[in-house]
């Protein structure tokens, strides 16, 4: 897909052309990992696609079923084109395409892009909010011939968390202040049993996504942490995506926060209980590789 090299993002492209070469359609995906588990509801749709991939045609066709679009802020409908040639102007590219026409470009056969299909479902608002804020500054960057990766510190903090990034809700906001003080043993071990109770992670990044298909020790999500009431955790699955997604597309849209990667929280999602075999075990929490005793201040 035509994007504006960052080396932020790196590893996440190179983790995708892996996973293409490697990972065939597998209709039962869900059962990988408990990451697939806000966006089981949209898997349905597609369980039937025994042995082989869905077509391009598929994804508009649910589009087109909805009883309302999912629109950018431009107002225009999203839809699913193939993917294009190399960009010759600004209204061709990836971003400024999708603000201007609504035009979504996707690869067949490419977990990459289908994660990133199934993310506006989940989250309509806050996907067209960082849609558009990418434009201004890509406008700005592509007509005056500037270095493609030389973007903004917010550009890559969207980025990062388009692809890579999660939210954390918690009613405690004392487990939110363990994940920015990278507490992790105090967080899954200390405080296992409350966990399920007070805090939920919701993978947002179809790289991540993308990860999910083969877990390994080291997958670490880029987080915007809410604090939120009791009520919303006790909330059904769809009610609570609607929630995150209201409160994340205001969050991003304000930018008073998150203006740059090192205001997401990293989170080492194989802590989770369930997310890994061995971490029902103390002593898996005491790998500092993985979980990492916090970043060094300058």
């Amino acid at each position: 897909m035509p994007r504006c090299f960052n080396p932020v993002m790196t590893n996440f492209f190179m983790f995708s052309q892996k996973i293409d070469a490697e990972k065939e359609w597998d209709a039962d995906f869900v059962a990988l990992s408990p990451i697939f588990e806000p966006l089981e509801y949209l898997a349905k749709k597609y369980s039937h696609f025994d042995n082989q991939w869905p077509a391009l045609e598929d994804y508009q066709s649910e589009l087109s079923s909805l009883p309302e679009p999912i629109k950018v802020l431009s107002g225009q409908s999203i839809k699913i084109v193939a993917q294009a040639g190399k960009p010759g102007h600004f209204h061709e590219h990836y971003a400024p395409r999708i603000y201007l026409t609504g035009e979504i470009q996707t690869r067949t056969e490419n977990w990459h892009d289908f994660f990133q299909f199934l993310t506006w479902f989940m989250f309509p608002k806050t996907k067209a909010v960082i849609n558009s804020l990418h434009i201004p500054a890509a406008k700005a960057r592509i007509e005056n011939n500037e270095d493609p990766g030389r973007r903004s510190p917010i550009e890559n903090m969207l980025s990062l968390f388009d692809e890579g990034g999660a939210v954390i809700i918690s009613s405690d906001e004392s487990m939110l202040q363990m994940i920015r003080d990278f507490q992790w043993k105090e967080l899954f071990w200390e405080r296992r049993e409350e966990l399920e109770a007070k805090l939920k992670l919701v993978t947002f990044g179809h790289a991540l996504y993308e990860k999910g298909l083969s877990t390994y020790i080291g997958m670490t999500a880029n987080c915007i942490l809410i604090h939120v009431d009791e009520s919303v955790m006790q909330q059904g699955e769809r009610a609570q995506l609607d929630y995150i997604d209201t409160e994340l597309a205001q969050i991003l849209q304000s930018a008073e926060i998150y203006k740059k990667p090192k205001d997401l929280s990293p989170f080492p999602l194989l802590g989770l209980p369930g997310w890994h075999e061995d971490n029902e075990i103390e002593t898996f929490y005491d790998n500092e590789r993985y979980f990492r005793p916090g970043r060094k201040k300058a």
